[in-house]
Formats: C-alpha cells, structure tokens, sequence
C-alpha cells in the first residue's frame, strides 16, 4: 500500500497543475458583480445554478492555490448568502437586521438561517439555506406566501421593507421611523418582547485560563493567524488588494479572541473596514462606502482551518 499523501504535497500538485491560471482571489468578486449588473439591466438572463457554479469554481481554486482551508460551514456562508440574494434579494446591508447562525448535521448538510433580531424576529421572520457540500439544497422564508404589498402595514416584511428600514436608519440615525409599526404588529398578534436577562458577573479566573489553554494549544503565532484570517475574508467577501491594505485589526479585544468554539480552539479575529475614517471614530464613517463594516473569522489554532465567517456593515445598527 502507497503512502498517504500529504498536505504539503497535495497542494504542490495542484500548484503544478494549474500552473497556468493566475491566482487572483478577487476574480470570483467581478465575475459575481457582473453577472448581477447584467441580470439587473434585463440585457441578459444567467440562471442561479451558473452563477453559483462558477462562483464556486472560482472560489475553490483561489482556495487551493492560497492553502486557505474553510470548514463546512464557513464554506456554506459564501453560499448561503448568495443564495439568499438570488431568492429574496437580501443584501449584506439587510442582514445588518438579522442574527446568523449554522449548523451542522450528522448528513452533512449545513442549515444558515437568518432570523430577525429581538423584537423584529415576528415582522422579519426567518430564512433558512440549506447546503450540502457545493449544492444548494434549498431556501425557504417563515413567510412565504404572505401578502408583502402595504409596506410597513403589512404583517411580514420583505426586502422592500427592509430597503425603506435601512433608508430611515441613514437619514435619521435610528429606528423612530419604522419601529412604532413593530410594536403595533407584534402588539396585534400577541407578541410581548422579554426582558433580557444582564449577564452575571464574569468569572476572571475561568476567563483566563480559557485564554491560556487555548494558547498553549495553537500552533501558530498571532501574527499568522491574524494573517489567515485576513486571507479568508479578503477571499471569501471579494476585498479589493487596496480595501484588504485598510483593513484594521481590533486590538481592543485581544486577550478575548482566544476561545473555545463548538469545542474548538479558536482564534477570533475581528477586523474593520473604513475607506474613508473619522479622525475622531477610526472604526466608523457617516458615509459608509461598499465592503464598509466589520469582518470576523474564527481560525482553528491547531488545524489552521477555518471555523466559521462573518461581515456585518452596521447599515442597521446592529454591528
């Protein structure tokens, strides 16, 4: 019997083999916003199935050519979220409005579910994506079907509302203008928002040794862990090379970025993008540009992989 191939070797082969293509992390970026402009304009049709084919393709190669490894979910949330545009036209600056969370099932199927965050989970209701490996299986809405046609009259609220929320959120700064609709909704089908509980006094000592365990764990520095994690959301979220230059690392929060999530050693990396920074606010801009916002990715410090990937662009002040 042959010997196993190993990683390092695995990825030379396929270095060797597509010696002839350029790696360019930013190509899936273009081609994706090219085919939406073209599908925008009616100039030409391109099915959902082709653009996540190729975008997948595209991705997949930039990700063996770069050595960036993602686990099953990480993977599924580039997905997911494009198929949540392609079905509902939900935008990044949308889910500002939403809570995120995967999960894994024993069949290898990933479930992404986007669901309305504290007293908007009623009105926004929740959106579920599906994914096994590179196939998605399905995207369903809590709401489908409903009548979406009065506006803010209306008992479920879909992109058309949400596109007005995050323009009152930009003229006024706040949620006056919408979130009397909310109450009166959520008032009209019984639903009474719960107090939430004040987390209790955090235990310093178990905190600190978290942290040190996880440390010792890692087989990587800080700084090449910040590097991968740069490198995953540059590719995963199509970052320009002059947007992924002026990322900034938090470095307020250092010593809680190593942690154990889901039972793995995990360094979380927050990072922001601000194009055009306030002197006075670094990490914040009253006129935020595309990609704008703040990026998380959670490297496994012993594999390299990783775990999971966030961005929020705080359009609806939920970053």
């Amino acid at each position: 019997m042959s010997n196993p191939i190993t990683r390092q070797e695995f990825h030379e082969a396929i270095d060797s083999s597509l010696s002839g293509l350029q790696k360019d992390p930013w190509m899936a970026g273009r081609v994706r916003s090219q085919l939406r402009e073209r599908n925008a304009t009616g100039k030409r049709k391109v099915s959902t199935a082709v653009i996540i084919i190729a975008l997948i393709l595209l991705l997949t190669i930039a990700a063996v050519a770069s050595g960036i490894l993602f686990s099953p979910r990480a993977s599924a949330r580039v997905l997911a979220d494009q198929a949540l545009y392609d079905r509902y036209g939900i935008t990044y600056d949308m889910q500002s409005y939403f809570s995120v969370e995967s999960c894994e099932h024993d069949d290898g199927t990933v479930t992404v579910s986007y669901e309305g965050i504290e007293d908007m989970a009623f009105v926004l209701g929740r959106y579920d994506v599906s994914i096994r490996g590179n196939t998605v299986l399905d995207v369903t809405w809590s709401h489908d079907g409903e009548d979406v046609s009065k506006g803010f009259a209306s008992e479920a609220w879909g992109k058309d509302q949400l596109q007005r929320m995050l323009e009152m959120n930009r003229e006024t700064g706040g949620m006056a203008g919408f979130d009397p609709f909310i109450r009166m909704i959520n008032l009209k089908n019984g639903i009474v928002e719960e107090e939430t509980e004040s987390p209790g006094p955090l235990d310093e000592e178990a905190f600190e040794r978290e942290t040190q365990e996880v440390k010792a764990q890692s087989r990587y520095s800080r700084e090449e862990l910040r590097q991968m994690a740069r490198d995953a959301v540059v590719q995963q979220y199509q970052l320009t090379r002059e947007q992924a230059d002026m990322l900034i690392f938090d470095e307020e929060n250092e010593e809680a970025s190593y942690r154990t999530i889901d039972g793995k050693p995990c360094y979380i990396c927050c990072m922001f993008l601000v194009q055009h920074p306030d002197p006075d606010n670094p990490y914040g801009s009253d006129e935020p540009e595309e990609k704008d916002g703040t990026y998380y990715a959670d490297v496994n410090v012993v594999t390299g992989v990783i775990e999971d990937i966030d961005y929020l662009t705080g359009a609806g002040g939920n970053g």
